[in-house]
């Protein structure tokens, strides 16, 4: 697979989470997370979650607090070594009715494994405005 399309097949796996996360749906921001995911952020996984049943009960307990809405991508980037791909990008949600919500920065590391790439990292913090 060549590195742009690498980097593409990254992306789309992180926007199939985001889209999830997205329609409110925090569980389902894990479909594309490996079994050994390991996760950070700043609503209330301050120490890392290892495994993937630890991050799904992890996002099972935000279920009904993350509002549906639309979000935009801003700056990704993908650098490749190998079967790794780390993925950093600004994250930047609205209302439905255009309202700017709080936007994050986040980095989300990939393997590839048998031709799929899985998650096996991701850290999400708020961007803090100086």
């Amino acid at each position: 697979m060549s590195t742009k399309n690498a980097d593409q097949a990254v992306l789309a796996q992180e926007r199939r989470a985001l889209d999830e996360w997205a329609k409110g749906n925090p569980v389902g921001f894990v479909t594309v997370d490996a079994e050994d995911a390991t996760y950070f952020d700043d609503i209330g996984a301050q120490r890392r979650i290892d495994g993937l049943e630890a991050v799904r009960q992890y996002m099972s307990s935000l279920m009904g607090n993350i509002p549906p809405h639309k979000y935009e991508l801003v700056d990704p980037k993908v650098q490749m070594l190998d079967a790794v791909a780390v993925l950093t990008l600004r994250y930047e949600p609205s209302s439905h009715d255009g309202e700017p919500l709080q936007p994050w920065k986040a980095t989300s590391v990939y393997h590839q494994r048998d031709g799929t790439w899985r998650r096996v990292h991701a850290h999400w913090s708020m961007v803090k405005e100086s």
